[in-house]
């Protein structure tokens, strides 16, 4: 994980500072103590003593500028060194296509309306726009906050998860919104950004502290992202949802925005499972026992996209988009999920894994990709039917998804 250098050249100044007073003072001291001008009582150091003696004056500056390089070279290293971060960061958030940080908020992203209320008559609305991932995933928050040049990056290490979050309201109105009205977001979470834009433009008219501009904050409120939560309802339980807009789905999907949403809500996978020897027969050959305990039968690949049913149409889109595989809609699950699925082998190796070598994922689940891609070569050289085969596939296996994430 990288940490950007940084210098306070406010406290490095008062700290150099403090050093050359009692520098000066000591030399000074020590040059005048036969001078006219000392009293063993009370000290006095007359400047015009100083500046009228040339060696004085030569020696204290030699001095000084000795002193004072190391310092500057310091600094002016530490404060290089921070600038061509920066300037890296920069240029990499630059190079993100913007329909791709379209695409990863689409699955990633947030546009948060918080009600803080302590008395009925004493409320503050806060809003913000924010990408929460898993603290090995923080590079990719690092570009993007490059790439809108605001917000700011926080980390939550009991829990593992990093943030990047943009709070200032003229940042949201000025940046973040623009850039959403421009490259427009594609699943349900653009209704989501329309409500919560509406409550930006009352807040930075400060028309949300009053009481009808509150009530206005309210409805959008309760309309975004889970609702209304209990504390507000308690105080306020007659809250009139706002109705969500519908949004035409386009008729086909750019494949940067593709790259971005897999990037958040995508999946490679592939599973080695070990073979069940009650179907192989103690007469079996030694030959035909392997092939049997490695056939492709006990391997399992796919490529999937996961969403909330609401989210349906969408996935359709995927299939329209891949020229490839199914849609699966969930009927055991508490929350309505549906799947966009890939499992044959040949779409997988012709349509899937090219794509994302055009278009890469950008985040940590590129590397889950190269890993897909690598065991897909062997399966298409059928080197899974043998036991050093099938080995590899089960150790690329567990460098991807949940097992990346929790190796150190």
């Amino acid at each position: 994980m990288r940490k950007i250098p940084s210098v306070k050249a406010s406290a490095l100044r008062g700290a150099v500072n403090r050093i050359l007073r009692d520098y000066t003072w000591r030399i000074s001291l020590n040059w005048l103590r036969y001078s006219p001008s000392f009293y063993t009582k009370d000290i006095q150091l007359k400047s015009s003593f100083i500046k009228s003696n040339k060696f004085i004056n030569i020696k204290l500056k030699q001095n000084i500028q000795i002193f004072l390089t190391g310092k500057r070279s310091l600094s002016n290293n530490l404060k290089a060194g921070r600038a061509k971060l920066l300037r890296e960061d920069k240029d990499k958030g630059k190079q993100i296509n913007p329909l791709w940080v379209t695409g990863f908020t689409d699955a990633e992203g947030c546009f948060s309306i918080i009600i803080e209320i302590r008395t009925p008559l004493k409320w503050k609305v806060r809003t913000s726009f924010e990408i929460n991932l898993h603290e090995k995933d923080i590079d990719i928050l690092y570009k993007i906050q490059s790439f809108f040049s605001v917000g700011s990056i926080y980390t939550r290490p009991s829990k593992k998860i990093v943030v990047y979050r943009v709070s200032n309201v003229t940042e949201l109105n000025e940046v973040i919104i623009p850039h959403f009205s421009k490259y427009p977001l594609i699943s349900n979470k653009n209704i989501d950004f329309f409500l919560w834009s509406k409550v930006i433009k009352l807040v930075l008219n400060k028309e949300h502290l009053k009481w009808p501009g509150f009530l206005t904050v309210l409805s959008f409120y309760a309309s975004i992202n889970r609702g209304v939560s209990k504390k507000v309802l308690t105080h306020f339980p007659d809250i009139k949802p706002f109705d969500r807009p519908v949004f035409k789905l386009p008729d086909n999907l750019d494949p940067h925005w593709v790259s971005g949403f897999v990037g958040g809500d995508g999946g490679f996978s592939v599973y080695v499972k070990e073979a069940n020897p009650s179907f192989i027969s103690p007469c079996d050959s030694d030959l035909l026992r392997e092939r049997m305990s490695q056939g492709k039968k006990r391997l399992s690949y796919r490529f999937y996209i996961t969403q909330h049913c609401k989210d349906l149409d969408l996935m359709y889109l995927f299939c329209k988009f891949f020229n490839c595989g199914v849609v699966n809609v969930r009927s055991n699950s508490a929350t309505p999920r549906c799947d966009f699925i890939v499992q044959d082998a040949n779409s997988l190796l012709t349509k899937i894994i090219p794509h994302f070598d055009s278009y890469p994922m950008l985040n940590l689940k590129q590397k889950d990709f190269l890993c897909f891609k690598e065991s897909m070569a062997l399966i298409k050289l059928n080197q899974h039917l043998t036991k050093q085969g099938l080995e590899q596939i089960k150790n690329l296996s567990l460098e991807m998804n949940s097992n990346r994430l929790k190796s150190n």
